[in-house]
């Protein structure tokens, strides 16, 4: 059944946006470079109630020269000493599983103190304490603008929460380990049909660029703050040179996608000719079922 439309108008041209596309690099850390906007956006993904956090450095060393960095988009703590990173992937990713434990290793790694700790009793004799493991909680949204999980009972699944479980027991292991993947290609909700703030911030990280005005449905503050921090013509000049590059970069990797999907596709349609024409089906019969023209279908078993 079809989609009704929304309420907001979408812009019918790429030449006049009005607000930033934040599937981008620059868009994406312009936004969440905002302390506010990235605790609303924490609190709604992940339904919790943080209300302070502190950014920390991107990027993330080894501990020893050799070994690989980790460089996150968004990487903060709150003053109990949880660590969260956000993180934006534009194109699909072989190994994007493995990724995410091995971004999330790090700041579960640094938490061990480096040598021992000790106390001074009362009688002015240092002790030393053995570190007990005890670990502050590491949690990792992804946002995704293709699909991670394709199998049948994951194609209309959004937002997906991974912890690590017991598997007989059934019940979680740890509240202290948390991965998140938003699926933004899987969301198909118009403006009318929001419901939730998760909906709301979804909605816009899919779609803020194709828009002309902030959407009538998102009445909370924090989406004022949002959208005019994502106000295009509100970049100084050297933040608008970036956001132009990052663009581009953005249109490479979206065009790159496409042609490959594309070529897929095509030879997808090469193999089920080749098939349908094995089991003599006549030229007519498999235009009908590929959506090929008779000649397109003719040229192809012109070929085999």
């Amino acid at each position: 059944m079809a989609k009704k439309k929304g309420k907001t108008e979408v812009s019918k041209s790429r030449e006049i946006p009005v607000f930033m596309n934040i599937k981008t690099d620059f868009g994406f850390k312009k936004i969440f470079g905002n302390k506010v906007l990235l605790i609303a956006f924490l609190n709604a993904i992940l339904n919790r109630d943080i209300v302070e956090v502190e950014y920390l450095p991107a990027e993330q060393l080894g501990y020893i020269k050799e070994n690989r960095r980790a460089v996150y988009d968004v990487y903060c703590t709150t003053a109990t000493g949880e660590r969260f990173i956000v993180e934006m992937q534009a194109s699909p990713q072989v190994h994007f599983a493995d990724r995410i434990v091995f971004y999330m290793s790090y700041p579960v790694l640094s938490q061990a103190p480096r040598g021992q700790k000790s106390l001074i009793n009362s009688a002015g004799e240092e002790l030393k304490v053995p570190w007990d493991y005890a670990l502050s909680g590491v949690y990792m949204i992804c946002i995704l603008d293709s699909i991670m999980f394709s199998e049948e009972k994951a194609k209309n699944i959004v937002m997906e929460h991974m912890k690590i479980v017991r598997q007989e027991a059934d019940t979680v292991l740890t509240d202290k380990w948390e991965a998140v993947t938003v699926e933004l290609p899987k969301f198909e909700k118009t403006e009318d049909e929001l419901e939730t703030v998760t909906d709301k911030w979804i909605y816009s990280l899919k779609n803020m660029e194709k828009l002309l005005e902030r959407p009538e449905k998102l009445n909370e503050k924090i989406f004022d703050e949002l959208y005019e921090n994502a106000k295009i013509n509100k970049l100084k000049p050297e933040d608008m040179k970036a956001y132009s590059k990052s663009i581009l970069e953005y249109d490479d990797v979206i065009s790159s996608l496409r042609f490959v999907e594309e070529r897929t596709r095509k030879e997808d349609r090469i193999e089920f000719v080749r098939n349908c024409h094995k089991y003599n089906m006549d030229i007519e019969q498999i235009a009908a079922l590929t959506g090929l023209t008779e000649k397109e279908v003719s040229d192809i078993i012109a070929k085999l």
